[in-house]
């Protein structure tokens, strides 16, 4: 496999392209007649709240209480915690043999927006842990998506220029800020869809 020129690094979101989410974040049951807020999607990407946590300032108990609050839910916090827990379902088949193939040529990096309570299963129960070169959990580094700083910061400790990583993730809001930072970035929706880009760029 030849190096495709100008791309010495890929760093890939974690959450619907190497691992596979569960489809419900808030149950149905949990709402009551005052819920009056959808988490999923963009609503999750961009909300102050999920911001906050992903970001490290706030600790897991005040993530609930405040989620709880804020879409009136019908849920303890101990028990909403634990379901937010089960929401990384596992990494997409195939992925590690992919990530060892390509880290033969590419210094390989993961960013994920995540938090101190999932964190801990994608590295030890989900076996991602030394599988890349760099790891950027937001949680850790106190920046996320789709801030732009968060890919400077990315770009600065990885001692690349933006332009020679390429950048794969399933949110377009992700995509347009890495690429503003000057990163060759690609939307992309599951493992297959990571592939298909990944032999569209003729790297695989």
């Amino acid at each position: 496999m030849a190096t495709i020129p100008n791309i010495h690094a890929i760093v890939f979101d974690l959450g619907g392209v190497l691992i596979q989410l569960g489809e419900q974040l808030i149950k149905n049951e949990w709402h009551t007649t005052e819920s009056n807020l959808n988490m999923t999607g963009d609503a999750w990407l961009l909300s102050s709240t999920a911001q906050n946590f992903e970001k490290g300032l706030i600790t897991p108990l005040e993530f609930a209480e405040t989620i709880i609050s804020e879409m009136s839910l019908n849920i303890t916090p101990t028990l909403f915690i634990e379901h937010f827990k089960q929401w990384p379902v596992g990494p997409y088949p195939g992925i590690f043999d992919t990530l060892s193939q390509l880290r033969e040529h590419f210094t390989l990096g993961i960013f994920s927006n995540t938090n101190a309570i999932h964190w801990p299963r994608l590295l030890n129960e989900m076996t991602l842990a030394g599988k890349v070169d760099h790891y950027f959990a937001s949680h850790l580094i106190h920046v996320a998506k789709p801030n732009p700083e968060a890919f400077t910061f990315i770009a600065n400790a990885m001692g690349l220029e933006p332009k020679t990583i390429l950048f794969l993730d399933d949110n377009r809001h992700n995509i347009d800020s890495a690429r503003q930072v000057g990163f060759i970035a690609h939307q992309v929706i599951g493992f297959e869809g990571t592939l298909r880009c990944l032999h569209r760029l003729g790297i695989l």
